[in-house]
């Protein structure tokens, strides 16, 4: 089974409101793919499984924000009475150290993005919560480590890509946009990677 990261249908699966995904979507769509290592001062570019693992982790914080009574309207609300509760939030649900570490990355970055850096210091690495990097953490990013207390990614698989596209009587581009994503990225996990016609024999699609 040919499965593709796509950040876009993180966010399309997600249960926030219609209105904040979309705000959350235009945040992300420029940022998401690199990472400024601030040591090197270099660019790096973001696998979009890690990519996608991001948007998960950032979206889930979102969606336990307003499970505690936080209503904040858009992504760019955020504020240190968020990142507070979800800090607590993890203390109490008692998460490895290396969890409350990643989740800490991810926040971090997502900061930078909305240029709240004096909300820097509430995300910063508590002693307890420093772990050495294992051989699956990914650098320069360090966003990617094995943890199965993360939200789950959903990905694109050949039987969601093709479920769409018999709900929209095969147009490409419809069930694309029902799914939240691109219609390259709908082909790739159709096809593999392979040549349409090679990979499903006698199948139709309606750009």
């Amino acid at each position: 089974m040919q499965a593709v990261y796509d950040y876009r249908y993180v966010i399309t699966c997600s249960t926030l409101p219609a209105v904040f995904k979309r705000e959350f979507r235009k945040l992300v769509r420029n940022r998401i793919d690199s990472s400024l290592d601030v040591r090197t001062g270099r660019c790096y570019a973001v696998p979009a499984e890690v990519q996608c693992r991001r948007v998960a982790v950032l979206l889930e914080g979102f969606r336990v924000l307003r499970a505690g009574g936080f209503t904040p309207e858009t992504p760019w609300n955020l504020r240190s009475k968020h990142l507070h509760y979800l800090r607590s939030r993890w203390s109490t649900e008692g998460l490895p150290e290396q969890a409350v570490a990643e989740r800490l990355r991810h926040w971090r970055e997502f900061v930078v993005w909305i240029n709240k850096l004096g909300l820097l210091p509430i995300l910063s690495l508590f002693p307890r919560e420093t772990a050495p990097r294992s051989r699956h953490t990914r650098a320069p990013d360090g966003a990617l480590v094995h943890d199965n207390t993360l939200p789950a990614i959903p990905v694109l698989t050949e039987a969601i890509v093709m479920a769409a596209l018999t709900e929209h009587r095969g147009s490409l581009r419809r069930a694309a946009y029902a799914l939240g994503t691109t219609t390259a990225a709908v082909c790739h996990a159709l096809t593999g990677g392979r040549a349409r016609d090679e990979a499903i024999p006698g199948l139709t699609i309606l750009n």
